[in-house]
């Protein structure tokens, strides 16, 4: 059995039956240790129970030394001989105790702690800055020299860095479930709900706009820093951990440390980075955000709806009798009926099928149609058509394949022509086309070469027509390319294809 799934006997002080007497021994250690006082004495620790009247006063101090023997079977506390004013051989005789609490029991203690301002802790927050706080650390730690830079530089960004994603979770999820509380439900039941709706949703649009804002520069950077270089920046953080002088003697476990660091720094990615087979934690965060303002929004409407619902709307139908009273004639008066209430016999707008479903084509570039009424007179006479339940389109989708075939034909021609030796330069296709302007299909497609090469570390990708290219960035320069339809910034940056 894995011995860290053990049963823990550290615990059985705050679930014994003299818990009541435990606990406010195990907490006023916990402070003392917090003060740095060591060990304390036990008429220190008799004197405050006493204070607090946790105890009687037939409780003396044989009586502490039998439960503190039990806190010590327990290893939540440790003892020592108190050689400090000894005045007779009796006192010394009777091996008077000073006590200290254990590191184990110090940490049940604090979570013992947290638990009693659970209800203060867990309403959390979201910080909207974090973010941004997160991605400056990052970027320390992919510019650190990982052999020259200091230890307590490394450890200190490392810890910061876990500290910041750790206080974004906990928060985060404190908050996410304090709006999903009870105590909020009956909130957004009220009436004084309204009051406070938008800046329920100013909070959490800022927090969500910070998101996604930076969460991708994040991902960037994350997969950008390569194994190697975190497996060198562990190395010297173990060796920072091997330095701390221990008086005990023990030895550090550097496997364990290792894995822990590896375990933080995977949980990291899956934070920002996703994956083939997961989500990362950040559009889990952004949905459930989403959902918060979707649910605020909703009460706040039914709330709306209820007090319009029960509002007296008489003051209202006098000032539009009055309006209506104001009118020149009746055609004016037909026009605010028309806003007030709708129009009586609206007109029915047709629109044929869409000869083509690429997204590269305008709508004002296709072509118009023409659709023919009939009046409604009697002495219209229709004219007799042939009934056809189905109608033969074979012509016309042979006419849309070929004009799409000439097309594709043309753009890819398009793209050849810019492809020299193997290679599209930025620079060279600015200086080309402040002669003569582009077309805004080139636009398109480098810019849609960009997005795929960017979504990974080797900057590669492919054409629409199969063609891999590998993007090369020169320079932080920029580079005006000017289109048919304007002028593009574009960084001075070359495309590589292979093949031919």
């Amino acid at each position: 059995m894995n011995k860290s799934l053990e049963a823990v006997n550290a615990l059985k002080y705050a679930t014994a039956e003299n818990a009541p007497r435990y606990r406010p021994i195990m907490r006023f250690l916990f402070n003392q240790y917090d003060k740095f006082r060591d060990y304390i004495k036990s008429e220190e620790i008799l004197a405050h129970m006493k204070s607090l009247n946790l105890v009687d006063n037939e409780y003396i101090e044989e009586q502490l030394y039998s439960d503190m023997k039990a806190l010590e079977a327990w290893d939540c506390v440790m003892s020592r001989q108190d050689k400090e004013m000894v005045y007779t051989i009796e006192d010394f005789k009777k091996k008077r105790l000073k006590f200290q609490i254990t590191p184990l029991a110090y940490e049940i203690e604090s979570t013992l702690k947290k638990l009693d301002d659970l209800d203060e802790v867990l309403t959390g927050a979201l910080e909207s800055r974090e973010f941004e706080r997160i991605l400056k650390d990052v970027e320390n730690i992919a510019k650190s020299n990982v052999k020259m830079e200091k230890d307590e530089i490394l450890h200190d960004q490392w810890i910061t860095l876990m500290r910041r994603l750790e206080n974004l979770r906990s928060n985060s999820a404190n908050y996410i479930s304090h709006l999903r509380s009870d105590q909020a439900e009956t909130l957004f039941k009220t009436e004084e709900f309204l009051l406070y709706k938008e800046k329920f949703t100013n909070y959490l649009t800022k927090f969500i706009v910070s998101m996604k804002k930076t969460r991708y520069k994040i991902a960037r950077v994350l997969m950008e820093i390569e194994d190697p270089f975190v497996e060198g920046y562990i190395n010297r953080l173990i060796e920072y951990f091997s330095t701390i002088p221990m008086i005990d003697g023990k030895r550090l476990n550097a496997e364990k440390i290792n894995r822990a660091f590896k375990d933080d720094w995977v949980e990291l990615r899956h934070w920002f980075v996703r994956g083939a087979d997961y989500e990362c934690d950040v559009d889990a965060l952004l949905q459930e955000t989403d959902k918060s303002i979707q649910t605020i929004s909703r009460y706040a409407l039914q709330l709306i709806e209820v007090r319009n619902k029960s509002r007296n709307r008489k003051e209202d139908y006098r000032e539009l009798s009055t309006m209506f009273g104001q009118c020149e004639d009746i055609n004016k008066a037909h026009e605010l009926a028309a806003c007030c209430f709708g129009i009586s016999t609206p007109r029915h707008i047709y629109a044929s099928q869409k000869a083509t479903d690429t997204k590269d084509e305008e709508i004002w570039e296709q072509e118009m149609t023409y659709l023919e009424t009939t009046p409604k007179s009697r002495g219209y006479e229709r004219r007799k058509r042939i009934k056809s339940y189905v109608r033969d389109k074979e012509n016309e989708k042979k006419a849309i394949r070929k004009i799409y075939l000439e097309r594709m034909e043309k753009e890819k021609e398009m793209i050849r022509t810019i492809i020299i030796e193997n290679r599209i330069v930025i620079k060279e296709l600015g200086s080309k086309s402040s002669i003569e302007p582009m077309n805004p299909f080139v636009r398109q497609a480098i810019l849609e070469w960009i997005s795929k090469a960017v979504q990974n570390k080797a900057n590669t990708g492919r054409t629409q027509y199969g063609r891999k290219f590998t993007l090369v960035k020169h320079s932080s320069e920029s580079v005006l390319v000017r289109f048919e339809d304007g002028v593009l910034r574009m960084p001075n940056i070359t495309f590589e294809f292979e093949g031919v």
